[in-house]
């Protein structure tokens, strides 16, 4: 007999085929998986898939208690943050309400992840390998990049050329990171996954091949010890849980490769690795059930690209069109 699961989904709008593998994967563990997920609109693809509920924004002041209403009321068990801002949300929720679970860090840990600042200090404390940055004062090398210190999918970027570029700008230090811009380059995703007991699972690395608008568009899983490693110690030195995304980068030049950045869930190209071999859905459920884990290796070699497909809603944004002929 199937046991009902509930999930719910923080920023999942476009995660459709998340949802479809982890409604396959909870029914092969005989739980009959109800798909929810929170935005700011109905009008958003996940709907195919999933049951919509609208809500504020995650910087919303009522934020909790809507989430609160809605954990009451569909019996969520499960809640999965997609989008940075609905990290720290899920953690906070989590720890307050233990009788709902999500696979991420505690709250405190999050917010360092997502202060790069932070996140650099602590790492570089810990000898990871990173990218030079800049502490303060006038770069003595270019080209450089400056990061906002919080923000993602590469709003705000600047990449700076030379000493004429970097007056112009007259940064506010305080507000980014300035880091070595490396031009010859390639990066890695690692997707990651720890359980509450601090056992690593997973570590997928991947090539991003094509990225649109700060999201990946085409990856392959690919053999790179060397960065599993890197990803082994900067999970255990910052003491990660539940879906982890390490982003590296490798100098092309070089040779070297060093960590980008870390974001604690769940990353948009995750499907991949879930194809190669890496359960991440199992995972998340097993988790919740506190059943052990074993560690799984993705299959090099494994490629995804993304193409668009069309989700066409009704005048009342609710009900989702079907071609009739």
């Amino acid at each position: 007999m199937m046991q009902p699961l509930n999930v719910l989904m923080l920023g999942g709008a476009k995660r459709v085929s998340m949802a479809r593998l982890f409604t396959e994967t909870a029914a092969k563990l005989k739980y009959n998986a109800r798909m929810y997920s929170f935005e700011l609109g109905e009008d958003v693809p996940i709907a195919s898939v999933a049951e919509v509920i609208t809500g504020g924004k995650w910087s919303d002041p009522s934020l909790p208690r809507q989430l609160h209403d809605a954990c009451v009321d569909k019996k969520i068990d499960i809640i999965l943050p997609f989008v940075d801002g609905a990290v720290e949300v899920a953690a906070e929720y989590c720890r307050n309400n233990p009788m709902v679970w999500a696979p991420v860090s505690a709250p405190e840990i999050c917010h360092a992840m997502f202060d790069k600042k932070l996140a650099d200090d602590m790492l570089r404390r810990h000898n990871i390998p990173l990218p030079r940055v800049v502490e303060s004062g006038e770069p003595q090398f270019f080209p450089v990049i400056a990061k906002p210190r919080t923000g993602s999918a590469s709003r705000g970027i600047k990449v700076i050329r030379n000493i004429d570029q970097w007056r112009e700008l007259n940064l506010d230090h305080d507000k980014y990171i300035v880091q070595e811009y490396i031009q010859n380059r390639r990066e890695y995703t690692l997707d990651c996954y720890i359980d509450h007991r601090g056992n690593i699972t997973a570590i997928s690395p991947r090539l991003r091949l094509e990225v649109v608008g700060g999201e990946v568009s085409r990856t392959i899983t690919v053999d790179l010890p060397e960065g599993v490693e890197i990803a082994r110690k900067a999970i255990k030195v910052a003491g990660l849980r539940g879906a982890v995304t390490v982003q590296l980068i490798e100098n092309r030049d070089t040779g070297e490769l060093m960590l980008m950045e870390i974001n604690p869930r769940l990353g948009g190209g995750a499907v991949c690795s879930v194809y190669a071999g890496v359960n991440l859905p199992y995972m998340i459920i097993s988790d919740w059930l506190c059943t052990y884990i074993e560690y799984m290796e993705a299959t090099p070699q494994v490629e995804m690209t993304r193409y668009m497909q069309e989700v066409v809603f009704g005048p009342d944004k609710k009900e989702i069109l079907k071609f009739e002929f």
